[in-house]
């Protein structure tokens, strides 16, 4: 009886440890991994932010929450100021995880991806009086403020030779160049591009077109020494229903 009463408790721990189905060697990793360091963007509305009080807000923050919980894991923010100091402690492995990014190129030198969670096409922005813009490769002597070390600069920067560059720190400084005519356009994520304009009341910009082919795939990026957790974490990834992403949106509308 006693034997039988200790099956039982195991049992239901391994049920209650987590609603997906981890294979045994899945299970051990995370019992030697007992916390999963996360890197996140503090200043990408209404995807994600690092608030006041050091924790992670948005729609990411709320997958993410999500994901563990099924995986029964922890998932520990390390706070950081910008988005660059992000990206230098993926690249040093000081963070395991980078919640919600594109994959490139370049970053495939230091990560793994899971399945894409989030697909949101980019836009051009540009001032309100601003035609719309039915192919990009054809102005001339046009500036774009794009956000440093994000995929979007990394890609636009070798499809466009023609445009000039300039480099921002956060989503408002590329809104702001915009507002001030001191660039002639950014190319933002739609959804990023809606909340901030009605945020912050910049009712003098809107969208002058959508480049082809220039769609985010927003997926959970993973060091690329830990394929095992990539593996982990993709599994919380594909139980995400669209009903799930749905409500988790609407939340954050």
């Amino acid at each position: 009886m006693i034997k039988a009463f200790l099956l039982l408790l195991f049992t239901l721990h391994v049920s209650m440890a987590s609603s997906l189905p981890l294979s045994q060697e899945q299970r051990t990793y995370l019992e030697t991994k007992p916390v999963i360091t996360m890197c996140v963007d503090p200043e990408w509305e209404p995807f994600e932010k690092i608030n006041d009080k050091k924790e992670h807000e948005g729609i990411a923050a709320d997958i993410i929450r999500l994901i563990a919980q099924r995986l029964d894991i922890t998932i520990k923010l390390l706070p950081t100021s910008t988005w660059q100091e992000s990206v230098k402690k993926s690249q040093n492995y000081e963070c395991d995880i980078l919640s919600l990014v594109n994959q490139t190129p370049k970053r495939d030198q230091w990560l793994l991806y899971t399945a894409p969670i989030i697909e949101d096409p980019n836009v051009l922005i540009a001032r309100s009086e601003h035609a719309y813009i039915e192919d990009i490769a054809g102005l001339k002597k046009y500036s774009i403020a794009l956000l440093k070390d994000t995929a979007i600069l990394e890609r636009f920067q070798k499809d466009y030779p023609n445009f000039k560059i300039i480099p921002v720190i956060t989503e408002e400084e590329a809104f702001r160049l915009v507002e001030e005519k001191k660039a002639d356009l950014t190319l933002r994520s739609l959804m990023v591009a809606a909340y901030t304009i009605k945020k912050e009341n910049l009712f003098n910009l809107k969208i002058v077109g959508q480049p082809k082919d220039y769609t985010n795939f927003l997926r959970i990026g993973v060091r690329k020494d830990a394929p095992m957790l990539r593996d982990i974490l993709n599994l919380g990834v594909q139980s995400l229903s669209e009903d799930d992403k749905k409500q988790i949106k609407i939340g954050r509308a």
